[in-house]
């Protein structure tokens, strides 16, 4: 088989590369994607006291979707700049909130306020709030990852600096409150995948195994030397290798994204090869990509970061074998990116004629997130048809969600027969 790193469909790849906001907010057409991001104030789901309207998040849920994209997104209670996220029943029950200017907060006409993290009721909420969220969503395939939000600016789970010097207690969540908003995650979510900003988040091993991580400075602060840099903190708390089992990823720092990808490698901030080769990222939130069309060199430089993000399945090579009126195809497949996929999604297989008829199918559950970069893996589909005058064997790995983007891999035989679909011909194995 022939390796091609910009096969049909591989820059669409479900669950990678760079994603934009939510695209009702982007510019359709900018860049391939299959992903958007987006935020959500709890306010707009907790409407009262163990009472829930999921409303907005269906809403935007079904958007991304119908879009054929999956979501990345995170919930907030203070979002600088926006209007509190706080729910409405805790602020009229008494719950203490304290202004502040941070990223020109205080001069917004829709000013924020940080509550105060140390009020039970507020833990309370959230806790409970997670395990709804979780009883209705966990699994749900329009959604890739959940970022774990709710607490500090942004939901980034920091407050800067507060309180500072005559400011009240507050400000900082206490370490047994935040564990127990991260076991309310994990005990909630068994299928859907959490990403949480720092590994620094709790020394509880077993709770950070939960989790895959989000650096939101990319390339400003994700390697180096000084103790608060992402990869850094990774390396204090040992948490370096869970890219093998978790999703890495992040927002590339604001400032550096315009006039990013105008060279290769960059100029601007840290280089996005060795930050994407240290972490192993599979995803970056980038918005600015998606508000212009680029020029062709960065839509260049842009897709050759792009590529490097996440798994790159190669189908080097197959065999076929006829059992009875039925048959086998086993592929050998090689991940040549730097992460895995985190899912096990479906595959599909298709015997057709040389018409293009289907005369055959198989289905099976391969063991996709085993395979790590630089690995190869061994894999079969039985067919129920495999008749004489088959032409080819039809093989994709499904996305379960519908109209989403299947996986393709990166071949020169990739949607030569049928668009999202690798062509395997007879007679041309091994």
């Amino acid at each position: 088989m022939t390796f091609r790193a910009d096969a049909p469909g591989v820059d669409e790849n479900p669950l990678r590369g760079f994603v934009p906001y939510s695209m009702s907010k982007e510019v359709e057409g900018t860049f391939p994607h299959s992903l958007e991001w987006f935020y959500l104030p709890l306010s707009d789901v907790v409407t009262g006291p163990d009472t829930y309207d999921w409303t907005a998040l269906e809403k935007e849920l079904t958007a991304i979707s119908g879009r054929g994209h999956q979501a990345v997104f995170r919930f907030y209670v203070d979002y600088p700049k926006k209007p509190s996220g706080i729910p409405v029943y805790l602020l009229k029950a008494g719950l203490k909130t304290f202004a502040y200017d941070d990223s020109n907060n205080a001069k917004s006409a829709t000013s924020s306020v940080s509550p105060d993290y140390r009020d039970p009721r507020l833990i309370d909420c959230m806790v409970k709030f997670i395990h709804a969220f979780g009883a209705k969503y966990d699994g749900d395939a329009r959604i890739a990852y959940i970022t774990v939000g709710l607490y500090g600016f942004w939901g980034e789970w920091h407050v800067h600096k507060h309180p500072e010097a005559g400011e009240p207690a507050g400000w900082g969540i206490a370490q047994k409150d935040k564990d127990a908003i991260l076991q309310a995650y994990a005990e909630s979510f068994h299928r859907t995948l959490l990403i949480v900003r720092t590994p620094k988040v709790t020394e509880n091993r077993a709770l950070l195994a939960n989790f895959g991580y989000e650096d939101d400075s990319l390339l400003q602060d994700t390697i180096g030397k000084e103790p608060w840099q992402f990869w850094v903190m990774m390396q204090q708390v040992g948490t370096t290798g869970m890219w093998q089992k978790r999703p890495m990823g992040g927002e590339i720092y604001p400032a550096l994204q315009v006039g990013l990808w105008d060279a290769w490698p960059n100029k601007a901030g840290q280089d996005v090869s060795q930050a994407i080769a240290t972490t192993h990222a599979t995803w970056m939130l980038t918005s600015d990509l998606f508000k212009t069309v680029p020029t062709a060199e960065e839509r260049a430089n842009a897709l050759r970061a792009e590529r490097m993000l996440g798994y790159t399945f190669f189908c080097k090579q197959y065999v076929m074998k006829r059992e009875g009126a039925g048959g086998t195809v086993t592929v050998r497949v090689e991940n040549r990116g730097v992460a895995p996929i985190y899912y096990a999604w479906p595959v599909e297989a298709e015997a057709v004629d040389a018409a293009g008829k289907t005369v055959g199918k198989g289905r099976a559950l391969w063991v996709l997130p085993a395979l790590l970069p630089g690995r190869t893996g061994d894999w079969s589909v039985a067919l129920d048809g495999l008749p004489e005058d088959t032409s080819a064997v039809l093989l994709r790995i499904a996305n379960p969600m519908p109209g989403g983007h299947p996986v393709a891999f990166a071949n020169a035989e990739m949607g030569t027969v049928r668009e999202g679909w690798l062509t395997l011909r007879v007679g041309d194995g091994k």
